[in-house]
């Protein structure tokens, strides 16, 4: 079964190839790492060829043009197509109306704690705390170096998800007073 993570990339590569026309991969993985969309999706960079090769297997994105510019490799320039397009507003409607549970290894590891050496538990929770604050830091700085890159509906679910690591480090601490 695919990880719904893995699944959503291609309406992610389809919603960069509407936003920024043609566009090679370098390009689509360029707009993702500027947007800072990594709060919000991990994709890597074999991932996202894997998925932009798929989408053009399928007809929903076409190759445009291969360039190459003073021997560098070449580069292949894609679009969306018509398809891609329906594609791209079927998968809005799906994952628009998906209620899914947030999950997390470590929580499940908390369902147990009980069973497992309250020390090394603790230690584990700190680990968490440190680096719920490291991504709270990360989140911070993206949003203040980048407003006027990342789309407000973006920023709005980058503060989202900032809301929810706060969350965790309260409920980390009272993990640790328990």
């Amino acid at each position: 079964m695919q990880k719904e993570e893995f699944a959503i990339i291609p309406l992610l590569i389809l919603g960069l190839l509407k936003d920024c026309g043609q566009s090679s991969a370098y390009e689509l993985l360029s707009v993702f790492k500027e947007r800072d969309y990594r709060y919000l999706v991990h994709m890597t960079k074999g991932s996202l060829y894997y998925n932009l090769q798929k989408l053009a297997g399928e007809g929903l994105v076409r190759l445009v043009e291969v360039v190459s510019v003073n021997n560098y490799p070449e580069q292949y320039i894609y679009e969306i197509t018509p398809q891609g397009d329906e594609h791209f507003k079927g998968l809005m409607a799906k994952y628009s109306l998906q209620t899914d549970d947030i999950t997390l290894a470590f929580y499940m590891t908390t369902l147990f704690a009980h069973q497992y050496d309250s020390e090394q538990f603790k230690a584990a929770v700190a680990v968490q705390m440190e680096q719920t604050r490291r991504k709270i830091a990360e989140i911070d700085h993206a949003l203040d170096a980048k407003q006027d890159k990342i789309y407000d509906t973006a920023k709005s679910m980058m503060n989202n998800v900032r809301a929810h690591h706060e969350l965790n480090l309260k409920w980390f601490q009272e993990l640790l007073e328990q």
